[in-house]
């Protein structure tokens, strides 16, 4: 298990304690740094790698494309030389805001002067029967990708419970490398919830045109096999034949340790626009944190790479005495297949969408519109109407359906 942790003192006097080492607290540790902060910071992480991107997992490193180490954001080495106390495998199992300590799965008591949280969230599970047979993964960490890849492997037919990002993006994985997919979603147009009918529908037709057989509106209702799974049964009482199952039904937020701390949890941690949870000294950020956004007047916990980073360096930051609100405009990509999709802003609460291009061409953009304001990009292939679009977006530009629509006109032209 990698360490950089030996040597440093257990003193904790005028320390920062990070409770999460994915890509947020690896970015935490990094600004906090680079913003001069010399005191003692410890980093926490429940897995034993050193934080590192997760977007490879069920893209580039499934599919042999991306090697393991190259998404790495810092060695061993560099976190030494940052003296940065890096406690890996280890997780925190309770907070106690009165002496301002957290106590890790071992015993082991860390005193804080400020602590951030950034713990992310774990994937939602199955209890189906048959939920314990051989051959069901999830996937969120770099082991579960590895245990994925290897029965990828030796597989013919793969099964995707849930057709969400992460089973859109593993069946365009699994397909790439020349296996049998079937998906099964209970919406009855995958993707729908989180980009709309008319755009869902646009991706649902790539899949389909790549093979993946799908199975909509349908519940998965348990799993069958003699040791290892062979089937995935369904509501309708169809079963498909399988040799492996990927699940992937959503993640809860990695709170249940923070029982009993009196931190404030509602969907996650609750934290303001400067990241302050309901405790003094206490921070949060990323999948885990459920926080005011000023620009759209609601809360919001956004589970995408791009956000955790940089609300993780805007929450040090804050700590550091830099009292900015974190506001940005939401920004995620999924690749499927040759196709890379783009997001900017809030795709939900519109009423109205407008496309430039055809599917067919393989480079296509969506804007999302509520009551004829711009309220998010979409782009497939299609960078620089992206481009223009998170623009308009960051500046409150008005624009109109007719001159979206019109591909006449450079977008880039309407932010004068």
């Amino acid at each position: 298990m990698p360490t950089t942790g030996e040597g440093f003192s257990s003193c904790m006097a005028n320390g920062i304690v990070v409770i999460g080492a994915g890509i947020a607290g690896g970015r935490a540790v990094e600004a906090l740094r680079k913003e001069g902060f010399e005191g003692n910071i410890t980093l926490v992480g429940a897995e034993p790698e050193l934080p590192y991107e997760r977007p490879p997992l069920s893209k580039g490193f499934m599919t042999g494309e991306i090697a393991e180490g190259a998404f790495t954001i810092a060695s061993a080495e560099q976190y030494a030389d940052q003296r940065i106390d890096a406690r890996l495998g280890r997780q925190a199992t309770s907070l106690d805001p009165t002496s301002k300590s957290v106590t890790l799965d071992d015993g082991e008591t860390l005193e804080y002067d400020q602590l951030l949280i950034v713990t992310g969230a774990s994937p939602r599970r199955m209890t189906v029967p048959g939920h314990e047979l051989a051959g069901i993964h999830y996937l969120r960490t770099l082991a579960d990708s590895r245990a994925i890849r290897d029965d990828l492997a030796n597989a013919e037919n793969v099964a995707i419970a849930g057709m969400g990002f992460i089973g859109a993006e593993l069946a365009a994985s699994a397909r790439t490398l020349g296996k049998h997919v079937t998906t099964i979603e209970s919406q009855p147009v995958p993707l729908a919830p989180a980009l709309g009918h008319e755009v869902a529908e646009r991706i649902v037709g790539i899949h389909r045109s790549h093979g993946v057989e799908m199975f909509t509106g349908e519940r998965v209702t348990g799993f069958e096999g003699n040791g290892r799974v062979q089937r995935v049964v369904m509501a309708s009482g169809h079963a498909v034949p399988c040799d492996m199952v990927v699940v992937g039904i959503g993640v809860i937020p990695n709170t249940q340790w923070l029982e009993g701390s009196g931190i404030e949890i509602e969907n996650g941690i609750v934290v303001d626009e400067y990241c302050r949870t309901s405790l003094p000294d206490v921070f949060a950020a990323g999948d885990v944190a459920n926080w005011w956004s000023q620009r759209y007047g609601r809360r919001l916990r956004i589970e995408h790479f791009d956000h955790a980073g940089n609300q993780a360096v805007a929450a040090a930051k804050v700590m550091l005495g830099q009292d900015k609100p974190y506001d940005p405009v939401p920004y995620f990509w999924s690749d499927h297949y040759d196709i890379s999709l783009q997001v900017a802003g809030t795709t939900r609460d519109h009423d109205e969408v407008i496309f430039r291009g055809a599917v067919a061409s393989g480079s296509w953009s969506a804007f999302y519109l509520a009551s004829g304001e711009l309220r998010a990009a979409l782009s497939a292939n299609r960078f620089k109407d992206f481009s223009a679009g998170r623009r308009m977006l960051r500046a409150g530009t008005p624009v109109t359906a007719d001159q979206l629509a019109d591909e006449s006109i450079e977008l880039k032209t309407l932010l004068a």
